[in-house]
């Protein structure tokens, strides 16, 4: 993978990506969740960069992507458009992990036309229809809660809580003692001020899979996936042997799950 980065009177912002494959008409991109960047595709990467085309990247205030001023999903969305065309990239599958399926969902609103699949990892639907306001005070207060703890265990606690091997909480620790403190909260105010004022569903026109790990308890994820499958009908598939940071903790499984969904529907 190369990196690369395009930049705007925002910020820089970095994204990782492989040699466009022959006769491939579309693009994978990878968006991680709150905190973490782009190395939560590394399993990813390793078992497709061979016969896809990807794009991974640390969306603004994550990662690289840092200092980023005037953060909305809509000024993300420019980021991601503004690779696509600086990589001539016309259509995509989006997979988003947690609050990365947030910005997915978000892209798909404003760039249907460019999405021809959508793959959410842990993450919760647009929509306020699905949430009760009482279900939504740990969000919109995260960063106050988060803040009262001391930042080493805040990290240790997180990449416990997040994932399951070993291997995927320390991809987790390491991600989130670069961050810091400061952009830490900086970014889960960011990033959940601006969930918090979604209204409408996402009408997808492309196929859609909502999967979340075996053990992933990271709020109301369960809950929320299973109401958003059954609303809609969606296929849903729960990965097993894994929590939060599924892709990660059980990415045979996955990376099977997704090489199957462009099997059946591309």
């Amino acid at each position: 993978m190369i990196e690369k980065s395009i930049q705007s009177s925002r910020g820089t912002v970095y994204y990782w990506t492989n040699e466009m494959i022959p006769h491939q008409r579309y693009a994978i991109v990878f968006c991680h969740g709150l905190t973490a960047d782009h190395t939560l595709f590394d399993k990813q990467v390793e078992y497709l960069a061979d016969e896809y085309k990807l794009i991974t990247w640390d969306f603004p205030l994550h990662g690289k992507s840092r200092p980023y001023d005037k953060f909305t999903y809509a000024n993300v969305n420019k980021e991601l458009l503004s690779i696509l065309n600086q990589e001539n990239i016309e259509k995509i599958i989006l997979v988003g992990q947690s609050a990365g399926g947030f910005i997915a969902q978000s892209f798909v609103q404003e760039y249907a036309d460019k999405v021809i699949g959508f793959i959410g990892i842990g993450t919760t639907p647009f929509g306020k229809v699905y949430y009760k306001k009482s279900e939504l005070f740990w969000i919109k207060h995260y960063s106050t809660i988060a803040k009262l703890y001391p930042y080493s265990y805040y990290c240790k606690a997180s990449a416990k809580a997040s994932s399951l091997t070993e291997e995927a909480r320390g991809n987790m620790y390491k991600t989130l003692s670069i961050l810091g403190k400061k952009d830490m909260l900086k970014a889960a105010s960011a990033v959940y001020g601006e969930f918090l004022k979604i209204e409408d569903e996402v009408q997808f026109k492309c196929p859609v899979l909502i999967t979340y790990g075996e053990y992933d308890n990271t709020g109301y994820v369960r809950k929320y996936n299973n109401s958003w499958a059954e609303k809609t009908g969606y296929p849903m598939k729960i990965i097993s042997n894994a929590s939060h940071n599924a892709n990660y903790d059980n990415f045979e499984e996955f990376n099977d799950m997704l090489i199957s969904f462009i099997q059946s529907n591309l």
